[in-house]
Parts: structure tokens; C-alpha cells; sequence
């Protein structure tokens, strides 16, 4: 033991944790452009997107700098295209798999950072190690940070508003930067409409009744500059509900949607219970349905999590209540909150992966929670049991609680372990089918060749999804506007990019030598007679033979 403590006395402070933040940047930024290869549509449109508003600040609707981009009718959350626009930039102005993942990944590495600084001050250091090495290993965190979706980016804004938050109760000016970063959440995902206000509401009155926070001029000059970020959002809202026309300024548009999800949020009894039930089965099976949401068997959260996260939360809810009844301040009511806001929210919507998914981080936490109850009750126990027997606690005082922290991160280790071999391996194949892995290479093949031989036309299977034409083609958003014919609005039949006529659709019965096709592979043997097929991933270019 003289050993161990003369080791623990020349490890500095500061390495455990940021060895924690080189793990969780490591596994999120290895290969970050490939894996998963291809991108998928939703991911797609948000980076056509940044690449339209960086070069003529319009969206494929053709909305100057919009607050909620239009895409497939029912738009998406503006944060992620801002947050891409300083990457394109620095490339010369074009998009690749890699620049648009890199801010997701850039936030879910600071994520780690602020949830030490959370958990430094509603617990113990132990709690701040335990909490962002369990997000460090997380699956569904190592997941979504590596691809660009803007729904992606609502978890880590929600805990820098925290992080600032909690600053704020300490020195009043951090209060503004709580603001500002609750306020640019609201950006990132719609459902943060709810969560946003539920969560402050819950904070905001736990401080103010505890007395750790006041009005004065600081809580409201941040109350004003939250309202001012949100405005646009709030004339959004109204816009949508037939309020208000839609607003078209020269440098800003608040648009109203054709496929508006506003009416999504259920209010009936019978919807709210359906919604918690599915929220419930969904943390508990950890499985959506979809194969590339969730690599199985490890989940969400590995099976060991689920528990522990059960145990945590029971923990921190008794703590809560224990504080609650003594009129004391516990800072690990946060947590609480965190959890409780997730939860009420993921009875107002439905229960799919990335609309509850403000409810993972809190899960997380309870799980570090429970892990730190855990080793405490143990700490506890040897302590009861040297008092009884009238000794020091000695050695085993300290070697105990250490074995079982050891044991519980090397159960968490070896599932880490398993995760990442599925995750570069098997299920690597799996998901670059479902994102497209290959379409770039094509349209990049079919675009060089359409110049080389003279050909104006391309024409593509429907499954590739237009937003990727768009995406992997450059196309301007002015070009797309001028040239678009519509199947279905907001879906396009064909659109030009300079000289070449893009097709979103095969015509089976009449198939064109004056036209190059991108097929999938399962369609190889009606183009292999008239045409040279080049292959990538399950999709082949077809190039008419000379």
C-alpha cells in the first residue's frame, strides 16, 4: 500500500481526466470520413446545405440564410450548417464526409470536457472521472458523433448551457454564456423547443428556492439575451401555426414549412402513456429497429449501464427527495432535472432514436452515479466494519474500493473493447450499405466521363436520393432553382449542374445510350450488355460502350 500511495502522489491531477478526453477524441476522430463510408440522406442535405449557404446563402428552397432549412418539406435545424460553414471555408469551399462530420465530433469531444466540469460541481472528482469515462465509451455516443446530423448536435449544447449554468451560480457573469449556448440549442434540434424551457424552468426554480440564484441584473440581462436568440425561432413558430405570414428579409427568411411538424406533439392521455412506453421498451431493449441506429449486441449503453444506470437514478432521485425534505442544497438535483426534462419531453413525441435523444446524456450520468454510490457504500462498509472490530481500517480500507472500481471499469473496458471490433468490422459493411458507400465515387465518374465524351445526361436510380446528386455534383442552389422539375414537391424529378441533366429517376422501359446511369448492384444485368460498368461499394456507374 506505501507502494500504491507513493504512485498516486506522483501522478499529476490533471492526467486521469485528460487521458479520458484523448480516449473519447481517438475513437471519434479515427477515420472519421470513412467510417461510416458514404453518407446518409439526412446527413447529405445538411451538407449540401452548408455548401449552398456558404456559396449563395440559400437553401434548396431558395430562402435567404433561413432560421429552419427547407430539405425534404419538413426541413432541419440551421446550427450544423453554421457550425460547417468555417470547415468549408478552410477546404477551399467544398464539402467531404470528413468536413461535414468534423463538428459534430469537434462538440461531442467538448462534451466530455463540460461533463467533467458538471460533475466536478455537483459531486466529487470520482463522480466527474466516473461520468465522462462513461460517455468517453458510450456506443450511441461514439455513433452519432461520427456522422453529421443536425439532431446530433442538441445533446452537447443542452450540457454547455448546464456547464455555464452552473458557473453561473458561482459567478453571475457565466450566466450569459448559459444563455447563450440554452439559446443556440434551440438551433440545433426542434424538439428542444420543449426541452429547452422545461429543463430552465426546472433549474431556474430549484436555484432560485434554494437561494443560489436571485434576479439582479445579470439572470435578467441573460433572460433578454436568451429571448433575443430565440425570437426568430418564436416568429418561426408563429409563422407555422398560420399566425403570422412568412418573413422575408434580405438577410434573414423565417419560412413556413410544407410539412410542419408542430402537430407531432401529442397532449392526450392515451399518446402521452404510448410515447413513455415506447421510450421505456426502447432504453430497455436498446434496439429501434433500424440496423444502423444501434450496433447490437452492445446498445445504447452496453448491458451493464442499463443497470447501473437504474441503480443510479434510484440513488440520485432518494438524494433529491432526502435534500428536498431537509431544505438543503444538493447540487446533484441537476441531474435529476437533466433526466426528468428528457423524460416529460419523450412523452410529448414519439419514441425514435433521435428525437428523445436529449434523455441519453442524463441516462449516463446516473450511470456514473450509480457506479460512485456503488464504491461509496463499499468505502462505507469497510469503514463500519474496522469501527466494530475496533482498528484502523488499514490497507483493505482502500485496496476494496479500488478493486471495485477496478473490476467495474474493466467490465466496461472489455465491452468497449467488443464494441469498437463490431464497429470496424461487421457492422461497418452493414452501415456503409445504408449510407450510400460508393454514390460519391459514381457521380464523381459520371460527371468526368459526361465531359470527356460529350454526354449531357445522367440518370439515377431513385434509392440514391437526391439530396446526395445534389451534394456530390456541387450543385449551386441557384442552378438547382433555375433547372428543377418537380415529382412530387419538394422531390425532383431532374435538375441541371452546369451542362449535365440529372435525372432522379430510371425509366426501365427506356433505357438511353445518350445517357449515363448510376444503378444499384441488383440491376447489373440490364445495363451489362450496352453498357461498361465500373463498381464502387453496391453501386455501379453504367458508361454506354463506344
Amino acid at each position: 500500500m506505501d507502494r500504491i500511495r507513493a504512485v498516486e502522489k506522483r501522478i499529476p491531477d490533471w492526467l486521469l481526466p485528460a487521458a479520458i478526453i484523448v480516449l473519447g477524441a481517438v475513437v471519434r476522430l479515427v477515420a472519421l470520413g470513412s467510417m461510416p463510408g458514404g453518407m446518409h440522406q439526412d446527413e447529405s442535405f445538411v451538407a449540401w446545405n452548408a455548401y449552398a449557404i456558404f456559396h449563395e446563402g440559400m437553401d434548396s428552397a431558395g430562402n435567404i440564410m433561413p432560421v429552419y432549412m427547407a430539405d425534404w418539406g419538413d426541413g432541419h435545424s440551421a446550427l450544423y450548417v453554421w457550425l460547417t460553414l468555417p470547415f468549408i471555408a478552410l477546404n477551399g469551399g467544398h464539402v467531404t464526409p470528413f468536413i461535414s462530420r468534423l463538428p459534430q465530433a469537434i462538440v461531442s469531444i467538448l462534451t466530455l470536457v463540460a461533463l467533467q466540469g458538471i460533475m466536478q460541481r455537483v459531486g466529487t472528482r470520482r463522480l466527474a472521472l466516473w461520468g465522462s469515462f462513461l460517455l468517453a465509451v458510450c456506443p450511441w455516443h461514439i455513433c452519432m458523433s461520427r456522422w453529421g446530423l443536425d439532431a446530433n448536435l442538441a445533446p452537447g449544447f443542452l450540457v454547455f448551457g448546464l456547464y455555464f449554468f452552473l458557473r453561473g451560480l458561482e459567478k453571475k457573469p457565466f450566466l450569459l454564456l448559459a444563455a447563450f449556448f440554452y439559446g443556440l440549442t434551440l438551433y440545433s434540434y426542434a424538439i428542444c423547443y420543449l426541452t429547452v424551457p422545461l429543463v430552465l424552468l426546472l433549474q431556474i426554480g430549484y436555484a432560485l428556492r434554494t437561494k443560489k440564484l436571485r434576479v439582479d441584473r445579470w439572470s435578467i440581462l441573460s433572460a433578454i439575451l436568451l429571448f433575443v436568440i430565440a425570437l426568430p425561432l418564436l416568429l418561426f413558430v408563429a409563422v407555422n401555426q398560420g399566425l403570422l405570414a412568412p418573413i422575408q428579409l434580405s438577410f434573414l427568411t423565417i419560412p413556413s414549412m410544407s410539412g410542419y411538424r408542430g402537430g407531432e406533439i401529442a397532449f392526450r392521455f392515451s399518446d402521452l402513456w404510448s410515447n413513455l412506453r415506447k421510450t421505456l421498451s426502447l432504453l430497455w431493449h436498446q434496439n429501434t429497429g433500424a440496423p444502423y441506429d444501434i450496433l447490437l449486441p452492445w446498445g445504447l449503453f452496453y448491458d451493464i449501464g442499463r443497470v447501473l444506470a437504474v441503480f443510479g437514478a434510484i440513488c440520485l432521485t432518494v438524494r433529491t427527495v432526502l435534500g428536498i425534505r431537509k431544505k438543503e442544497y444538493t447540487p446533484e438535483t441537476f441531474l435529476l432535472i437533466q433526466l426528468l426534462g428528457g423524460g416529460i419531453v419523450c412523452m410529448l413525441v414519439t419514441a425514435v432514436l433521435h428525437q428523445i435523444n436529449a434523455l441519453y446524456i442524463p441516462i449516463v450520468l446516473c450511470e456514473g452515479y450509480g457506479v460512485c454510490c456503488i464504491i461509496g457504500f463499499v468505502e462505507r462498509m469497510v469503514k463500519a466494519k474496522a469501527a466494530r472490530e475496533e482498528k484502523a481500517s488499514g490497507a483493505a480500507g482502500k485496496v476494496l474500493p479500488v478493486m471495485t472500481a477496478a473490476v467495474i471499469a474493466g467490465v466496461y473496458l472489455f465491452c468497449f473493447a467488443g464494441f469498437l471490433r463490431d464497429y470496424y468490422g461487421s457492422y461497418r459493411t452493414l452501415v456503409n450499405a445504408y449510407f450510400g458507400e460508393g454514390i460519391q465515387e459514381c457521380v464523381e465518374l459520371a460527371v468526368q466521363t459526361c465531359n470527356d465524351r460529350n454526354i449531357d445526361t445522367i440518370t439515377v436510380e431513385k434509392g440514391a436520393q437526391w439530396p446526395r446528386l445534389l451534394l456530390f455534383t456541387e450543385t449551386l442552389p441557384s442552378e438547382y432553382l433555375s433547372s428543377v422539375e418537380y415529382d412530387v414537391a419538394p422531390a425532383p424529378a431532374s435538375f441541371r449542374t452546369g451542362d449535365i441533366l440529372v435525372r432522379t429517376r430510371i425509366d426501365y422501359e427506356a433505357i438511353s445510350q445518350e445517357s449515363i446511369y448510376i444503378i444499384y448492384y441488383t440491376d447489373e444485368a440490364l445495363f451489362s450488355e450496352q453498357f461498361e460498368l465500373y463498381r464502387f461499394g453496391d453501386w455501379f456507374t453504367a458508361i454506354p460502350k463506344a
